[in-house]
């Protein structure tokens, strides 16, 4: 029986190598972007406990109002920043998540394509077995017949 051969294998080696590193890069987008959304929850608290202060220095010292005031505004400058920077690492991961799912698909048609050869193949081998042995049962029945 003959073997099957993919003449699209390395193609299809490719694109499970693609996928991979689709997904690698994915996971490390991710990991960015976590690590950004708890940089901002931190800030968040630096800020708010700015705020505390600035509440504090109303009541107790009016003098340090204007420090607090300088530093809360810095806080809430640091937070936006950061909150600009996890909007665009959301967009990049969904980016990611888009180039990832266009590698999944092309390695999945590439799979499928193979599995229909495979089959085709399979199909064909048995039809041309199929065709040997019954040209062999026709050749003994002649024999038997002819002696």
């Amino acid at each position: 029986m003959a073997k099957f051969r993919f003449r699209l294998e390395a193609a299809l080696r490719l694109a499970e190598r693609s996928l991979e590193e689709q997904q690698r890069l994915l996971a490390q987008e991710i990991q960015k972007l976590s690590s950004l959304q708890k940089a901002c929850q931190n800030q968040e608290k630096v800020w708010q406990f700015a705020l505390q202060g600035q509440e504090e220095a109303c009541r107790t010292s009016p003098q340090d109002l204007s420090l607090w005031q300088i530093f809360s505004q810095k806080q809430i400058e640091l937070l936006r920043q950061i909150e600009k920077e996890v909007s665009q690492q959301e967009w990049v991961v969904a980016q990611q998540r888009q180039r990832l799912l266009e590698a999944h698909q092309d390695a999945e048609k590439l799979k499928k394509l193979k599995e229909k050869q495979r089959v085709v193949f399979n199909l064909k081998e048995q039809r041309r077995e199929q065709a040997v042995l019954d040209e062999a049962g026709q050749i003994i029945f002649g024999r038997r017949n002819s002696l």
